[in-house]
C-alpha cells in the first residue's frame, strides 16, 4: 500500500495528514497516530477536486465585466492576452497600477508573487492574513522583533481570547489543549459567550464585546503593582518599563470591570493566576485581529509575556532564519525600485504593516547578521487595503487599474463590501486564480483554473515564521486544465521580460533552489519530511534597541502612541439617528464547522448540515423583536444590511448579536445585477465600513469585534 504525506488546506487548523493508497482506493487519515487531529472535511478531497461546479479550465469574460459570459480558452491564449493587457497598464498608468491580493497557503506558494510584483515594480500587495495573524505578527514585531509561538506541551496556564476549539475547528490544538487540561493546566476563558471551550475553562470572563485591550491593561496594572513580575528579565532585557507602568496606572481594576462589565476581584484574581503560573501561553486568536484597540490588545498580550517571564520559556520568538531560502529571501524585495518603494498604498496613513515600519528594522536586522529584508507571515512589507481599495475606485493618490486576486475571494474577505466591488468594477483588468465562480471570480476578464492542495508537491512553509521547510505530496492528479500558480507566475514572467528572475522549469527546480544551501533536494526533503533552517536570533529580539520593547519604539517612529491604551470604538452612523435605533452590538465573525471563510459551501456533504447563514440572538431579545427561531431576518447597521436566519441562543449576551462571516450561495445566480451570487446578500462585509474611523490607527484593520450597532426585522 502506497502512503502520501501533506498538510490539510480546507482550513486553517493545517492538520498533518497522509493519504493510503489501494489501487485507485485513497483514504486521508492523521499523518502520526501521536495527533490524531482530523476533521470531517479532510475525506472530501475527491468530492471537492471532481466536483462538477469546479473551473477546470481558464475562462475568459466576454461580456461586459459582471455579466459573466464565459468563453473557455487555451493557456497559451490567456497568459497572451493577460500579459498584454498587464503592459498597457503599465505604459499608461505605471506598475504601481497593478496590485495583487492572495492568500499563499490556497495555492502552496510564498514569496514567488512579491518576486514577480517586485520585478514589474509595484509595492501593492495584500494578503487575507492582514486580517489574520499576519497583523499581530507586525505588533510581536514592533516589541520582540518578531513573532511569539505558544509551547503547548509544558503549558500550565492558557489564556484563550474568543477560540472555541473542537474537532471540527483546529483538531490540533484542541487536543493540544485537551491534553494540558488533562495535566492539570489552568484555563482562562475571555468570550462574551458561553462557548463549549468556555464551559471547560476554570475562569470564564464574559466581558464586553471589543474590550480585550481594557481587561489587559487591567492585568498588567495588577502585575506592576503587586510586584508579580520578573524583576531579572525586565531590567536586563526590556525598555520603557518605567512609562509602561505609568500608563496602566490609568487602569486599576475597578475601572477595567466597569469598562468590560465583570468583577473586580475577578480582573484581579486571574492576573495573579497567569502571573505565578510557571508556563503560561497566549495563544493566537484570531478575534484580537480585527478590533479598533487591535495593536494595544495585542501589544498587551505580548508585554504580559514579556513582563512575566515567558518569553522563550512556554514562548518562542526564533527570530528570521538562514540557511535555506525563506519566503522573503525568494521574494527579494531589493528588486524593487527605492521610488516605487516609497509610493506603497497607505504607508502615511495605517503603516505598521507596509515599507514604512519595515524600514525601520534595518539596522536591527544588519545587527543580527541578516542579509535580507523579512516578511513576518506575509504582512511586513504590504499595502492598506483600504487604502488599495479607495485607489481601485479611483480615489486614491493614483489609480489602481489591473488586480490579481489569487486563491482568495477578495470581494468578501474585508470590511467594505460594496466600496470593493465598485473598485473591482473600475478596474482594466482583473484575473482570478481559482477552483470556484466565486463573487470575485465573476467580476474578472479571466479565471485561471487553481490546483488544489491535494493536486500538488508543497515546499512549506508559506509563510516565515518559525525556522522549518516541510514537504505536502500530491495525493491526486490536477483534474483537467488545472495548473499551480507558479506556472502563472513564470508564464507572465517569460512574457513580461524578465524570465532570467524565474529560472526554474517547474516548481520541483524551484524547491531545489531553495534548499540547496541545505544540502538537501525536494525528493531527499520528501524522504526524511522536515528540514531546519538556523534561527539567527533566536533568544535575542530584532527591535531597535535590541530588547523587549514594552514603549514602542517603531509605533513612535510611525507618529502613533508607543504605549498600549483603551479607547471606546466610535459608531457615527448610529450616533446620528434617533437613540435606540441601532439597539444591538453586533460582533461578526463567526465560523460554522462545515465550511471555511467563503470556502466549502459547494459540498453537499458539508453544506446539507449547515444549509443557511445563521445569526445568534438572546432569546429575550428576539421575544421582543418578535422573531422566532429560524426566520429570515434583515440585520442591518448604519452602512448595510444583510439577510440570515435567527438562532435564539442563551449563550448570546443580551443586547448583542454575532454573524457569520464568508456567506455567498454557489447555486445563485452569477453577476453583479444578481448580487453575485447572493454574497451581497448574506456575507458580514456589508455590514461594516473600512472608513478611517472605523480601523485601528496603526495597523489599518477593520473593527468587526464590537462597537458597531444593528437593528433586526424579520424579513
Amino acid at each position: 500500500m502506497e502512503t502520501k504525506y501533506s498538510t490539510c488546506a480546507f482550513c486553517d487548523g493545517r492538520c498533518a495528514v497522509k493519504a493510503e493508497f489501494d489501487g485507485e482506493r485513497m483514504r486521508v487519515l492523521p499523518a502520526s497516530p501521536d495527533v490524531p487531529a482530523i476533521c470531517s472535511k479532510a475525506g472530501l478531497i475527491d468530492e471537492y477536486r471532481l466536483h462538477p461546479d469546479r473551473v477546470t479550465v481558464p475562462l475568459k469574460n466576454v461580456g461586459a465585466r459582471g455579466e459573466a459570459q464565459w468563453r473557455e480558452v487555451g493557456w497559451d491564449q490567456a497568459l497572451d492576452e493577460i500579459a498584454e493587457r498587464l503592459q498597457a497598464v503599465v505604459a499608461h498608468y505605471g506598475p504601481e497600477a497593478v496590485a495583487f491580493a492572495e492568500m499563499p497557503t490556497n495555492m502552496g506558494f510564498g514569496g514567488i508573487t512579491r518576486r514577480f510584483m517586485n520585478c514589474l515594480g509595484t509595492p501593492n500587495y495584500t494578503a487575507a492574513t492582514q486580517l489574520c495573524m499576519g497583523n499581530t505578527a507586525q505588533v510581536h514585531r514592533a516589541t520582540y522583533g518578531w513573532f511569539a509561538s505558544a509551547d503547548w506541551a509544558h503549558a500550565d496556564c492558557i489564556v484563550y481570547f474568543g477560540q472555541d476549539r473542537d474537532g471540527e475547528r483546529w483538531p490540533v490544538e484542541y487536543l493540544a489543549l485537551g491534553a494540558a487540561l488533562d495535566r492539570g493546566a489552568v484555563l482562562i476563558e475571555v468570550d462574551p459567550r458561553e462557548t463549549d471551550t468556555a464551559k471547560r475553562a476554570d475562569y470564564h470572563l464574559r466581558i464586553r464585546y471589543g474590550t480585550d485591550a481594557a481587561l489587559l491593561l487591567g492585568w498588567i496594572n495588577v502585575v506592576i503593582e503587586e510586584g508579580l513580575y520578573d524583576r531579572a528579565f525586565v531590567e536586563g532585557s526590556c525598555i520603557g518599563f518605567e512609562e509602561l507602568a505609568a500608563r496602566v496606572a490609568e487602569y486599576p481594576p475597578e475601572r477595567v470591570a466597569e469598562i468590560c462589565g465583570i468583577d473586580a476581584e475577578l480582573v484581579r484574581e486571574t492576573a495573579h493566576v497567569y502571573a505565578r503560573s510557571q508556563a503560561a501561553i497566549i495563544p493566537w486568536g484570531v478575534v484580537g485581529d480585527m478590533q479598533r484597540n487591535s495593536t494595544s490588545m495585542l501589544r498587551c498580550q505580548c508585554i504580559l509575556r514579556a513582563i512575566c517571564g515567558f518569553l522563550n520559556k512556554s514562548e518562542t520568538v526564533f527570530g528570521p532564519s538562514l540557511g535555506g531560502l525563506t519566503n522573503a529571501q525568494l521574494a527579494a524585495f531589493d528588486l524593487l525600485p527605492p521610488e516605487k518603494r516609497v509610493l506603497q498604498l497607505g504607508r502615511d496613513i495605517h503603516p505598521l504593516l507596509t515599507f514604512e515600519a519595515s524600514d525601520l528594522y534595518r539596522e536591527a536586522n544588519a545587527r543580527e547578521g541578516v542579509p535580507y529584508e523579512p516578511d513576518i507571515l506575509g504582512e511586513s512589507c504590504a499595502c492598506d487595503p483600504a487604502a488599495l481599495f479607495a485607489a481601485m475606485r479611483g480615489e486614491g493618490p493614483y489609480p489602481v487599474k489591473a488586480v490579481f486576486s489569487v486563491a482568495n475571494n477578495t470581494v468578501m474577505s474585508y470590511a467594505g463590501q460594496q466600496g470593493i466591488v465598485d473598485g473591482f468594477m473600475n478596474q482594466d483588468l482583473v484575473v482570478a486564480f481559482e477552483h470556484w465562480m466565486t463573487p470575485t471570480a465573476q467580476l474578472a476578464d479571466y479565471v485561471l483554473p487553481g490546483d488544489m492542495w491535494a493536486e500538488r508537491d508543497v515546499l512549506g512553509s508559506q509563510f516565515d515564521s518559525a525556522p522549518f521547510f516541510s514537504c505536502g505530496q500530491a495525493f491526486r492528479e490536477p483534474v483537467g486544465a488545472c495548473k499551480n500558480w507558479y506556472y502563472v507566475v513564470k508564464g507572465l514572467a517569460d512574457r513580461l521580460g524578465f524570465a532570467e528572475r524565474f529560472p526554474w522549469r517547474d516548481e520541483h527546480e524551484l524547491y531545489d533552489y531553495r534548499l540547496a544551501p541545505l544540502g538537501l533536494t525536494w525528493d531527499e526533503l520528501v524522504e526524511q519530511g522536515r528540514a531546519k533552517n538556523d534561527p539567527v536570533a533566536l533568544g535575542r529580539f530584532v527591535t531597535p534597541s535590541g530588547k523587549v520593547e514594552l514603549a514602542s519604539s517603531v509605533l513612535a517612529d510611525l507618529g502613533f502612541d508607543p504605549l498600549p491604551s483603551y479607547e471606546e470604538p466610535a459608531d457615527p452612523g448610529r450616533d446620528a439617528c434617533p437613540a435606540g435605533t441601532y439597539p444591538y452590538e453586533v460582533f461578526a465573525g463567526f465560523r460554522e464547522r462545515k465550511s471555511y471563510n467563503t470556502n466549502l459551501h459547494q459540498i453537499e456533504a458539508l453544506r446539507s448540515q449547515e444549509p443557511e447563514p445563521q445569526f445568534f440572538i438572546n432569546p429575550a431579545d428576539a421575544a421582543g423583536e418578535g422573531v422566532a427561531d429560524g426566520a429570515w431576518c434583515v440585520v442591518e447597521t448604519a452602512y448595510g444590511q444583510v439577510e440570515l436566519l435567527s438562532k435564539l441562543d442563551e449563550a448570546q449576551p443580551a443586547g448583542t448579536l454575532r454573524v457569520p462571516h464568508g456567506w455567498w450561495k454557489p447555486e445563485a445566480a452569477q453577476g453583479v445585477a444578481a448580487g453575485l451570487s447572493a454574497a451581497n446578500l448574506h456575507n458580514d462585509g456589508m455590514l461594516f465600513p473600512d472608513a478611517d474611523w472605523n480601523l485601528d490607527p496603526a495597523q489599518g484593520v477593520p473593527n468587526l469585534r464590537g462597537g458597531i450597532h444593528a437593528r433586526v426585522r424579520a424579513r
